[in-house]
């Protein structure tokens, strides 16, 4: 947006200062080139320029490729570790909020690989009952399983639902706004709402501090669901490990908008 040009901040601000080079794309242009059932592909579009012939890397939105596993495979370390050490053998839901859901479906097959190696090389007497739960914060969960599906069979999966997953849905139960009920209680990505909102707010005070785009509206459904015991709950009976998606450079230029949708005023915004 022309504002954000004008007055850069945020994420934004922070990538212009690390050196990052700007296109602006069209709709059409953009949807030619990166559009799709599945948002994309994780080959770059034939007729994209390179910026550097043979110095460049391409990097599909979201990082849905197989180039993030080394990172997923050092979560996945982490987590096995520490669980299996503090977890004191009870289940565990490791909730990720998901855009792509690639952190998510790579966590999943990272954590499967190395619980299975660690049992065959007798490291672990049997493998932990640990779960990932995605919490789709871009579309809803048919897009986060067409996603997901997608890039496992990339990866040399079978892309079965079985394979990725699971997916935390919104409480049928619970009153949503006439937005939210068009999207089967998921908000729209991006836009401002009360409810993220007030969740950031619970949340900050609770001493978790999250972005706007991703965690407060992951949070806000993932409380829907607290201490639930409903048998089709993926966290039902588990303890929670959230992991964080970061983001919290982008905070004043979220605030931002919420300011020009009238549900901040300047003092709060100058205060966060």
């Amino acid at each position: 947006p022309r504002y954000l040009r004008k007055y850069p901040n945020g994420n934004f601000l922070r990538a212009l200062a690390l050196g990052i080079e700007i296109r602006t794309l069209s709709h059409s242009e953009y949807n030619r080139l990166f559009g799709g059932l599945h948002g994309g592909s994780v080959m770059a579009p034939a007729d994209l320029e390179v910026p550097v012939p043979g110095k460049s890397l391409w990097m599909p939105q979201g990082g849905a490729c197989s180039l993030a596993q080394p990172g997923s495979d050092n979560l996945a370390r982490e987590i096995i570790d520490y669980w299996a050490t503090n977890g004191k053998n009870m289940p565990l839901a490791i909730c990720v909020p998901g855009g792509t859901c690639t952190t998510a479906l790579l966590l999943h097959r990272s954590i499967n690989q190395i619980m299975a190696e660690r049992v065959k090389h007798a490291e672990l007497e049997s493998p932990l009952d640990v779960r990932v739960v995605v919490i789709p914060c871009v579309g809803d969960d048919e897009y986060a399983l067409r996603q997901m599906r997608s890039l496992d069979k990339s990866m040399g999966g079978l892309g079965r639902l079985e394979d990725v997953p699971d997916v935390l849905r919104p409480r049928s139960d619970v009153e949503y706004g006439s937005a939210r009920r068009r999207s089967g209680g998921y908000f729209t990505f991006g836009e401002p709402a009360k409810a993220i909102l007030q969740c950031f707010d619970e949340m900050n005070e609770a001493g978790l501090f999250l972005d706007l785009l991703y965690g407060a509206p992951a949070w806000s459904l993932l409380l829907q669901h607290w201490r639930s015991r409903d048998l089709d709950c993926p966290i039902a009976g588990r303890q929670v490990m959230y992991v964080h998606s970061g983001g919290l450079e982008g905070i004043a230029s979220q605030m931002t908008r919420y300011k020009h949708k009238g549900l901040l005023d300047t003092r709060t915004i100058q205060s966060a």
